[in-house]
C-alpha cells in the first residue's frame, strides 16, 4: 500500500500538519502576521517559517503584501457564488456593449478577477492582477474600499499616486468614499485615463468584498451615464 519508507512518510504528516496549523494562525490574524511572528508561533526557524508560509502562498491559501506580512486568502473566490458573479458580468457586458471588470479583496490587496468583453471595447490600460496601488483612482477599486470602512485608507500608499489631473487626493477620497458608500455606485471620472470613466456597484460574497464594473469613453457616459448606471445597479445584486 505504501510505497515510500516511513521515515519520509513521517515527514510528510508532519510538515502537513504544520502547514496546517500556519494556515488556522493565519486565519484568526486577518490582519497580517510578519514571518518572525510565524516563527515564534510555531517554535521554528524563520527559514521553516518561510518555507510553510510559501507553501500556502503558491497554493493559494495566502499571499504576501508589500508591507511584508502574511495575510489569508478567502475560499468565498471559488465559491459557486463567485461563479454567478462572474456570469452576470459577462451578461452586463454583452447588455452594455461596454467592457466589464470583476475585482475582489483577498487580505489586503484588491485584486482583478476578471475582464469581460472584446478588443474593440475601450477599457483602463496597463492593469495588472494587483491593482490595489491604483484602487483610488478606479471606479471598481472605489466601490471595494467604500466597504471596508475606516480601515479603507489602510490599503492605499501614504502617497497615493496620480494617474492624471483628475485624481483624487487622500482628503477627496475620504468624501468619496462616503458618497459612494451612501448612493451604491462609485465613478471614475477620467481619473485613471484621459478620456475614459468607468462606473462599479460593491457587492459582498459570502461576506468577502468584491466589485463589478464597466468602462466607457468619456463622450457614451456623458450621453448615456445614467442609463448605463441604472443598468449595473439592476444587474448587480447587493450580495451573492
Amino acid at each position: 500500500m505504501w510505497s515510500e519508507p516511513l521515515s519520509r512518510r513521517g515527514r510528510t504528516l508532519s510538515t502537513a500538519r504544520e502547514v496546517l496549523r500556519v494556515l488556522r494562525f493565519l486565519q484568526t490574524h486577518p490582519e497580517g502576521v510578519k514571518l518572525r511572528t510565524v516563527a515564534a508561533y510555531l517554535g521554528k526557524s524563520p527559514h521553516t517559517a518561510y518555507y510553510l508560509l510559501n507553501t500556502l502562498c503558491q497554493e493559494g491559501f495566502a499571499l504576501k503584501r508589500r508591507d511584508g506580512r502574511y495575510y489569508p486568502t478567502s475560499g468565498a473566490w471559488d465559491s459557486p457564488a463567485f461563479e454567478s458573479l462572474g456570469e452576470i458580468a459577462v451578461e452586463l457586458n454583452r447588455a452594455s456593449g461596454c467592457r466589464s471588470y470583476l475585482v475582489a479583496l483577498e487580505g489586503q490587496e484588491i485584486f482583478l478577477k476578471g475582464i469581460f468583453g472584446h478588443q474593440g471595447q475601450p477599457g483602463p490600460k496597463g492593469l495588472g492582477a494587483r491593482i490595489t496601488r491604483a484602487s483610488h483612482a478606479l471606479a471598481v477599486g472605489k466601490a471595494v474600499l467604500s466597504l471596508l470602512g475606516e480601515g479603507a485608507l489602510d490599503l492605499l500608499p501614504e502617497d497615493l499616486p496620480t494617474f492624471t489631473p483628475k485624481t483624487l487626493t487622500r482628503e477627496t477620497l475620504l468624501n468619496e468614499l462616503e458618497r459612494v458608500r451612501r448612493d451604491g455606485l462609485a465613478l471614475d471620472l477620467e481619473e485613471y485615463q484621459e478620456g475614459l470613466c468607468c462606473l462599479a456597484v460593491p457587492v459582498r460574497v459570502q461576506g468577502q468584498v468584491a466589485a463589478l464594473g464597466l468602462a466607457v469613453t468619456k463622450g457614451r457616459f456623458l450621453a448615456q451615464g445614467d442609463k448605463l448606471a441604472e443598468l449595473l445597479c439592476g444587474f448587480v445584486p447587493k450580495e451573492v
